[in-house]
């Protein structure tokens, strides 16, 4: 899916009518909803309170101890600090349980650990190791199965995230399978099982979730907690979802359920999630106006979350301009008594000078009278002087309204292209998206992707920019990047993406070559690294060094040969298309482009520390 998101406005006449506004609020909610939302199916993990066991002997108050204390930091949720310092009451616990060899003991800990790594959501593939190891724990104690069934489904969560959607799928219908055989007095107290149907929604399978809310709940078994999720709420989404964008069926009874339980809900985030999913579900079931309704909320309610912070730095800005106010009126104070008592002394001076003028003049009267008369030619020329810098200061500021009204004039200018140029970038990958569905021959289709991932990474990139024009995030521009070229080319493909990124600002210059050089680097590795049937790793790291910031790319596999086991010929001598494109724009970016013979899918792209040309 793309990640375009269309801000658009429309003018004082709609121009073309309904259907024309359906197609772009379809487009709009459908690139906002491919966005992380702050609040939904993937918070981080909540404990299930309920079954919390309790020490039973005097050697396990210390764990417990330790588990509780690590909770309450972990509530305060005050951000990576509260991370740690809960993790180092989760580590010291898990060594207690190891030392005592108790199985539950050492489940809980791992298990809170694995929620501290959720909840940092920075290392996917820990989170997934570390949920798996509680689950096999938990399950070798019958008493606790209530806790293996959650930790469970908090694997196909953690797999959701990295992202995995082929072992999200496989643990979601492992879990089925289980759970179907168990009997409904057990299935009452797994409220967790609408959450498995909404991770199923996510990852876009619809009958899985249709089947897993048929086959394990009950409507009458479903309600909100406020300690963990609201699976009432949660519910008439994934019922929405799969009538609406599953079965396609615009008439769904659970989506005014659901605009109902959004008018209910208080929460600033949790109103963004379900504004966000209401405007892309309104939207496919054709209710145009209502759709515009809700992306317009959401749209009020992102600004208004960003925009806290934004308010935080406007109010130091405005302490930091009053303390530079009050320097200067001190200054401009001290330069005005200066002024003053220069002007005393330049009055007695002159007093005194007059009265020896005066005295000259009373002795010299004809003399006097001749300097009169040019004193008051003089000042008659000073008058029309003065008069003529009044009439040009009164042109000067004219001129001045008038370049006012043509800067502003620009800005709107500049605005509508902005707005024009995402349109049109999205139109055209909407046709090149529309030309890919209509062809069935691979060659034709190869290219028209090819050029769709170009097109997408520039208008991922100008996107950025609108969004962010104080300067670009790396992180995530890289990470929406290359998630957008595996979610085209991966075709079931497992995939997993390994990102790296100091914190720098790359020139402005480069960010438009150096997206379309990472689009043909993972392009390249999908189409042609052979891993042998295994998961394709992709790392990419942006480091900044003594005079150069490089971009170091590599893949796990080879490109497929025929005649192996010769190696195979590097990549950059494959002489293709992408290969063209990266040798130019490497060259543009006066960048030194180097890749290992042995290796030929390892690059290594290092920008000089100087000011780039202008693109052409």
């Amino acid at each position: 899916m793309s990640s375009l998101f269309i801000r658009w406005q429309l003018p004082g006449r709609w121009r073309w009518g309904w259907p024309a506004l359906g197609l772009l609020l379809l487009l709009a909610v459908a690139n906002a909803a491919g966005q992380p939302a702050p609040a939904g199916p993937t918070p981080a993990a909540a404990p299930l309170a309920d079954h919390l066991p309790v020490p039973v002997n005097a050697g396990q108050v210390p764990f417990f101890a330790l588990l509780h204390a690590g909770d309450s930091v972990y509530a305060l949720k005050r951000g990576d600090e509260s991370l740690a310092h809960s993790l180092n009451y989760y580590t010291r616990a898990q060594a207690l349980a190891t030392t005592a060899n108790d199985t539950l003991l050492l489940a809980e800990a791992i298990f809170a650990r694995g929620r501290v790594y959720d909840a940092w959501n920075k290392e996917p593939q820990t989170t997934v190791a570390l949920f798996r190891q509680a689950t096999a724990l938990f399950r070798r104690v019958p008493a606790q199965r209530l806790r293996y069934y959650y930790a469970w489904h908090l694997v196909a969560h953690a797999y959701d995230k990295v992202p995995d959607t082929l072992r999200t799928i496989a643990e979601l219908q492992a879990m089925r399978r289980e759970l179907a055989g168990q009997p409904p007095a057990l299935l009452r107290q797994l409220p967790f099982t609408v959450e498995m149907a909404l991770i199923a929604t996510e990852v876009g399978h619809y009958i899985l979730a249709d089947s897993l809310l048929t086959t394990l709940a009950r409507r009458a078994w479903v309600h909100n907690d406020p300690e963990t999720y609201d699976h009432l709420t949660h519910y008439y989404l994934v019922r929405s979802r799969v009538d609406i964008l599953g079965r396609h069926r615009p008439g769904s009874p659970y989506l005014d359920s659901l605009g109902g339980a959004y008018r209910r809900t208080h929460p600033a985030p949790d109103r963004l999630f379900y504004a966000q999913n209401l405007a892309r579900l309104t939207a496919a079931a054709g209710q145009y106006a209502l759709a515009y309704h809700y992306l317009s909320d959401y749209q009020h309610l992102n600004d208004s979350l960003r925009g806290s912070a934004d308010v935080g730095r406007l109010r130091q800005a405005l302490l930091r301009s009053e303390e530079a106010a009050g320097r200067q009126q001190s200054a401009a104070e001290a330069a005005s008594q200066l002024a003053r008592t220069r002007i005393l002394w330049g009055l007695s001076v002159g007093l005194v000078v007059i009265s020896l003028l005066s005295f000259h003049l009373a002795r010299q009267g004809g003399r006097a009278n001749r300097q009169a008369h040019r004193l008051a030619t003089m000042n008659q020329e000073l008058g029309a002087a003065n008069q003529e810098l009044a009439t040009a200061s009164q042109a000067v500021a004219a001129s001045n309204q008038q370049l006012d009204g043509k800067v502003a004039q620009v800005e709107l200018l500049n605005k509508e292209i902005q707005h024009r140029v995402k349109n049109n970038l999205h139109i055209l990958f909407s046709l090149l998206r529309m030309q890919e569905r209509r062809t069935d021959n691979p060659e034709v289709l190869e290219q028209l992707q090819a050029a769709r991932l170009r097109v997408e990474s520039i208008a991922t990139l100008h996107n950025q920019l609108l969004r962010n024009p104080a300067g670009l995030d790396v992180a995530d521009y890289l990470r929406a990047l290359i998630s957008a070229v595996v979610a085209c080319l991966a075709n079931g493909r497992q995939v997993v993406t390994h990102l790296r990124t100091d914190d720098l600002d790359l020139p402005t210059d480069s960010h438009f070559p150096l997206s379309l050089i990472l689009n043909e680097w993972v392009t390249n590795s999908i189409k042609y690294a052979d891993t042998d049937d295994q998961a394709l790793e992709i790392n990419v790291s942006v480091t900044r060094r003594a005079d150069v910031t490089c971009i170091d790319y590599a893949d796990n596999g080879w490109p497929p040969d025929p005649h192996r086991p010769a190696p195979p010929q590097p990549a950059h001598e494959l002489g293709g298309l992408g290969t063209q494109i990266i040798t130019l724009l490497a060259r543009q970016l006066n960048a030194t482009l180097t890749t290992r013979p042995a290796q030929p899918f390892h690059y290594a792209l290092c920008l000089p520390h100087v000011a780039l040309p202008t693109q052409t």
